[in-house]
C-alpha cells in the first residue's frame, strides 16, 4: 500500500530548537528510499525553509504559508495570493475590531501569501473566533502558536488541505494520505486525510480529530511512524 505522509514542521517534526534527531533524519531518508512519499506542510514562509531542509536532510515538495504556495526545488507548483484590495479591507475591518492589532504581511515574488495580525494580550482561540466572524468571508484565518497571539490569514478558501489534495490528485492518486500536525492551521489537513494524526502536545481541537496520537518531536514521534511505514510491504 503506497503512503503519502504530509507532516507539519514546527512542533510536529521539528523540536523546540528547530532541529531533529539523528533517528528522525534516518527515518526520513529510509522512508523515502522505501517508497513513502513525504511532503512538508507548514505555515512557514519560503524564506524559512532552507534551514529546515538542512536540519532534516530532506527537501521534498513543500506546502508553505498554510497552502498559499507549493514549492518543488525552490520553484512554484502552485501560488495563491491575497488581492491587494482584500489586504486593505481586512486591515480596516480588524482595526475597527481592535485598534491594538499590529499587521504584517508575507510576500513572495510580488504575491501576498499571508497577512498576520498580532495583539499584545488576549486568548488566541477567542481572538481567532472573532477574526473569523469579522473577516472570514475575505481570508482564511488560523493560528499556529500557543505562546503568542498571532492570527495568520491566507487567501480565502486556501488551506494546507486545499494544496495537499491538489498535489495528491496530480501525483499520487492511489496513495493513502496520512497527515500529521499539532495546531489549528493543521485542522483542515487532518480532516481531509485518510488517516489523521497529531502529537501529544497538540492543540485540543486536533486531539479530537486525530485517529492516532504520536509522541512529540522530542521523542521522535514522526520517526516512529515512518519506521513503521517503511516496513509495510
Amino acid at each position: 500500500m503506497p503512503y503519502l505522509v504530509a507532516t507539519d514542521l514546527d512542533g510536529t517534526l521539528l523540536r523546540r530548537d528547530f532541529t531533529v534527531s539523528d533517528r528522525t533524519r534516518r527515518a526520513l531518508r529510509e522512508a523515502t528510499n522505501s517508497g513513502v512519499q513525504v511532503v512538508y506542510a507548514t505555515g512557514r514562509p519560503p524564506r524559512w525553509l532552507p534551514e529546515v531542509y538542512e536540519a532534516t536532510g530532506l527537501s521534498p515538495i513543500t506546502v508553505c504559508a498554510n497552502g498559499a504556495l507549493t514549492l518543488q526545488d525552490g520553484e512554484p507548483l502552485q501560488v495563491h495570493a491575497i488581492p491587494a484590495e482584500t489586504v486593505l479591507e481586512v486591515r480596516d475591518i480588524l482595526t475597527r475590531l481592535n485598534t491594538d492589532f499590529v499587521f504584517f504581511e508575507e510576500h513572495w515574488r510580488g504575491h501576498t501569501l499571508k497577512m498576520l495580525a498580532a495583539l499584545p494580550e488576549g486568548e488566541v482561540d477567542e481572538v481567532l473566533a472573532e477574526v473569523r466572524t469579522a473577516a472570514g468571508h475575505l481570508v482564511e484565518p488560523t493560528h499556529s502558536a500557543f505562546d503568542r497571539l498571532l492570527i495568520e490569514m491566507g487567501p480565502s478558501g486556501v488551506t494546507k488541505a486545499f494544496a495537499l489534495l491538489d498535489l495528491r490528485a496530480q501525483f499520487w492518486p492511489e496513495h493513502t494520505l496520512i497527515a500529521v500536525g499539532d495546531m489549528p492551521n493543521d485542522a483542515a489537513m487532518l480532516q481531509a486525510a485518510d488517516v489523521a494524526m497529531t502529537v501529544t502536545s497538540g492543540h485540543p481541537s486536533l486531539l479530537e480529530i486525530a485517529a492516532e496520537v504520536l509522541p512529540g518531536p522530542e521523542q521522535d514521534g514522526l520517526a516512529q511512524l515512518l519506521e513503521r511505514l517503511s516496513k509495510v510491504p
